[in-house]
């Protein structure tokens, strides 16, 4: 039987997930809530994928950790709901932030390390290594940038749309 395209979209960004790693349950609750116009509920999320209620709980508070899913609650409502922004670009903004607090506290810590090897004169490879790894954030952290400006322009040429 054939699917429907919706059915064929969830199960695609099943696949892509999947190959980034990422479990089962986790893959198919970023494409059922990505297909989704609208928030929607563990209850609903529960009709749609089947999965138990404890499943969808452990898995929608890792996918909001990395900050892939968000979580919002309507007034006069005790339900929470869920979604996933499908903008691309924010969705990439707020990844970028996540990782340039990571880059931060490793700028401001490894100089010291550094130091502290040359100081006790300790294993000259293990300094090595931490050297480069130094080296290779500084330049992730240009290419971050460069990748933040980026996403700025194309979110202004996705506003004037």
């Amino acid at each position: 039987m054939k699917k429907s395209p919706k059915e064929e979209f969830i199960e695609l960004m099943v696949e892509i997930q999947r190959a980034k790693g990422l479990d089962e349950l986790s893959s198919r609750l970023i494409g059922t809530l990505f297909i989704e116009p609208r928030e929607i509920t563990l209850e609903e999320l529960r009709t749609k994928t089947g999965y138990s209620l404890s499943a969808l709980c452990t898995s929608m508070k890792f996918l909001e950790r990395v900050g892939i899913v968000n979580r919002s609650k309507k007034p006069g409502s005790r339900k929470v709901y869920f979604y996933i922004k499908k903008d691309m670009s924010s969705m990439f903004t707020e990844m970028l932030k996540k990782f340039e607090g990571n880059v931060l506290m490793l700028k401001s810590r490894i100089p010291e390390i550094i130091e502290r090897y040359k100081l006790e004169k300790s294993s000259k490879e293990e300094k090595k290594i931490v050297e480069n790894y130094y080296e290779q954030l500084l330049i992730f952290e240009e290419i971050m940038e460069k990748i933040k400006e980026t996403l700025r322009q194309a979110q202004g040429r996705l506003r004037k749309k």
